[in-house]
């Protein structure tokens, strides 16, 4: 399981009460990579876990040559390491976890505002991971072609009030760090909505009329 992005409590806190994403579907991976979450960002530090099972495999006298010969030069840097359990603890701590829960439940408050926009045709959101899909028209879901490079023109729209984010094809990511304000996340959300609106033309895409009920709850993938 590849957890560098989604690990460290990204996708919101599990049924097992794990930070770890592959939790959610219960899925128990021999392999589970971790990085960049470990120190915050702080300093480059990266770990790959695996079974008991797996691990005792490699294990035996120096003939049997069942070791497995891996390293590079900056293993177990100490400086990284107190780094990472510095990150943990904080990421652990009661504070970090109400926090990032109620940054969750601000997103998608907030994201509901794009629901008015002709080319949203969907917004997924799991923990503090949100996809805005951009299409041609909400009614149909028709896509844009990947040449006309919708997510890429909205992301570099972006860049021009302040927000950088990167698209993956006509889908624009929002990853908000956990130490975002509630002014932040309106900033990076309100950022999106006007982007959209510069890259696609017209004053008002607004799909619903006076007195209609707006916006529709944002799903999950």
């Amino acid at each position: 399981a590849d957890e560098v992005l989604t690990g460290f409590g990204r996708t919101g806190l599990s049924p097992s009460a794990s930070v770890l994403a592959c939790s959610h579907e219960q899925v128990r991976p021999d392999f589970l990579c971790l990085a960049k979450g470990l120190t915050g960002g702080y300093l480059p530090m990266a770990a790959t876990l695996t079974t008991e099972k797996i691990f005792a495999s490699f294990l035996g006298r120096y003939d049997e040559f069942k070791t497995f010969f891996h390293g590079h030069s900056f293993t177990a840097n100490p400086l990284g390491a107190a780094a990472a359990l510095a990150s943990l603890s904080l990421l652990h701590s009661q504070t970090s976890r109400t926090h990032r829960h109620l940054l969750e439940a601000d997103l998608a408050s907030e994201l509901k505002e794009l629901w008015d926009l002709d080319v949203v045709g969907d917004i997924r959101q799991v923990g503090l991971v949100a996809g805005i899909e951009l299409v041609r028209d909400w009614r149909t879901r028709e896509a844009f072609p990947l040449a006309e490079r919708a997510g890429i023109r909205v992301c570099e729209a972006m860049v021009k009030r302040g927000v950088l984010t990167r698209p993956i094809g006509n889908v624009v990511v929002l990853m908000p760090p956990y130490c975002t304000t509630r002014p932040q996340l309106r900033r990076m959300v309100s950022a999106v909505q006007s982007a959209i609106r510069e890259t696609f033309g017209g004053p008002s895409l607004r799909r619903f009329g006076p007195g209609q009920k707006k916006g529709r709850p944002t799903s999950r993938p």
